[in-house]
């Protein structure tokens, strides 16, 4: 589990988008960063210090006091060295004005506002006592489709009065969803609007084409491209959300930030009831959200819910579940995965970018041409499996067939129009048993990527024991990959035995 987390707070971006948690979390630390921040004590506007409970790369969010009242509030105070960053600033005044022109009990509200000394900037919010949704789901695991239904109701009609008030959130994440701790059934609240987009504001502009606004895990393509921004946008996000929610997974994910983008903009997410025990009837609700084309999904948050709220009314009608478990199969599989060359994508170029999103459809047009179905997809691989119908070892020819389909698939890869040198293709076959229901592979030890393919770029094409057994091919063992052999070449086909 930790590994996974810090994969997915690394693609989460963390607090690096400005998203900051403008909460009391029930037993959760304090942020363990050090930004510099105000002692307990300390006034800011009506409100004294008590401590600080966030922070981001904009400001630190404080528990606070009003000197008069009592009552406590989540304090927000701009970083002290973005005083006299106009950008920062004017950011940071417009997420005040944002929130404040929506009136909505999902929607954080906003209490007071001022500068302290030295003019920085700073609002009170009204302080939750609860846990955000993505701490909620690390603890819990993935919901059930009633439960996800629960918050996404509230969190779709935050967004219909975000986008009634002309404003586009442009960061919907787990992190920045709310279950408040406030009798049953619990408030869910939208927070942070600190990369919201007003559509009628004719003030001046605060980013330039260079700034991706958002959290790449949930980022629509438009938002990578740098095109306007609607409704639509979060839309995506909220696809996205649901995914996560339905399965406990994100719907892409990867440390490097270019793959993820690539996928966001290019790889379309395996359906939910692929990844978890989802029912079919939610797939195309998700899948929907998810389109690459805005005018493809669900135009707002009213019909993506209405349609996620008829998905779960089917699903509890159905009374035909799949019949009978997965069944047992030996397959013959072929393992595609691209790399960029080291340092090749801090500032990759057109000719960079364009070869590797050309790599992996040319690769699935060539294996899907020779009869070979995808088992899995992801931003920078592959894998495509054909059946191996005779049982071992009479399954030779067909394995023998697979081994030339890749070699055929080298030189197709060698010669391809625009390729780049700094782009490597990794290609690794295997033949193993998978667990399959109808036509889709649903696990099995072909599925166990890491006990077979290779972590590292390795040239040509490679084989496991499994794939070559009684083949009469030259092959070599390669460096760094014990296990796995380099076909060089081959001989004709041995007799039969």
């Amino acid at each position: 589990m930790s590994d996974r987390k810090a994969a997915l707070d690394t693609a989460c971006g963390g607090d690096a988008g400005g998203a900051l948690l403008h909460v009391e979390t029930c037993g959760a630390p304090a942020s363990s960063g050090r930004p510099q921040t105000l002692p307990a004590g300390s006034r800011v506007g009506d409100y004294l210090v008590e401590e600080s409970i966030a922070h981001g790369s904009f400001g630190v969010v404080y528990r606070a006091v009003h000197a008069e009242s009592g009552k406590r509030a989540a304090v927000k105070v701009l970083h002290p060295e973005l005083a006299f960053t106009r950008e920062a600033v004017v950011r940071f005044e417009r997420e005040i004005q944002t929130i404040r022109r929506i009136d909505h009990p999902s929607v954080i509200r906003i209490l007071d506002c001022g500068e302290i000394a030295g003019g920085r900037p700073f609002f009170a919010m009204e302080l939750l006592r609860g846990v955000d949704l993505q701490s909620y789901l690390i603890s819990r695991g993935r919901l059930s489709a009633e439960e996800a239904l629960e918050i996404l109701e509230p969190v779709c009609e935050a967004l219909s009065a975000v986008h009634g008030s002309a404003i586009v959130h442009r960061d919907l994440k787990a992190s920045n969803v709310f279950i408040a701790d406030e009798g049953r059934p619990a408030r869910v609240v939208l927070l942070d609007f600190g990369v919201a987009k007003v559509l009628d504001d004719a003030g001046p502009g605060i980013t330039t084409e260079a700034h991706l606004l958002g959290t790449p895990a949930c980022m629509a393509p438009e938002q990578i491209r740098g095109q306007a921004a609607d409704a639509r946008t979060d839309v995506y996000a909220l696809g996205a959300l649901a995914y996560y929610m339905l399965t406990g997974k994100l719907p892409f994910l990867d440390s490097m930030l270019a793959t993820l983008l690539h996928m966001h903009l290019w790889v379309h997410p395996p359906s939910p009831s692929r990844e978890a025990p989802v029912s079919p009837e939610l797939d195309g609700v998700v899948l929907r959200a998810m389109a690459k084309d805005p005018a493809a999904r669900h135009q707002t948050a009213g019909e993506f819910i209405e349609g996620f709220r008829a998905a779960v009314a089917a699903a509890r009608k159905s009374v035909a579940p799949l019949r009978g478990g997965p069944e047992e199969r030996r397959v013959g599989a072929i393992h595609v995965e691209v790399y960029a060359e080291c340092g090749a994508t801090d500032e990759p170029d057109d000719a960079l970018l364009a070869d590797l999103d050309g790599v992996l459809p040319l690769v699935s047009r060539f294996l899907a041409a020779r009869g070979f179905d995808a088992a899995m997809e992801t931003g920078n691989t592959l894998l495509f499996f054909r059946e191996l119908a005779a049982p071992e070892p009479s399954d030779r020819a067909a394995r023998r067939e697979i081994v030339e389909a890749a070699l055929l698939l080298e030189r197709a890869l060698v010669e391809r129009g625009g390729r780049d040198a700094r782009v490597h293709v990794n290609l690794c076959l295997h033949a193993g048993r998978v667990l399959m229901r109808s036509s889709e592979v649903v696990g099995g030890e072909l599925m166990e990527l890491d006990a077979w393919a290779p972590e590292i770029q390795l040239p040509g094409v490679l084989a496991t024991a499994a794939m070559l057994d009684g083949l009469e091919l030259d092959a070599e063992p390669p460096e760094h990959a014990p296990g796995l052999r380099r076909v060089t070449g081959q001989t004709t086909a041995p007799s039969p035995r």
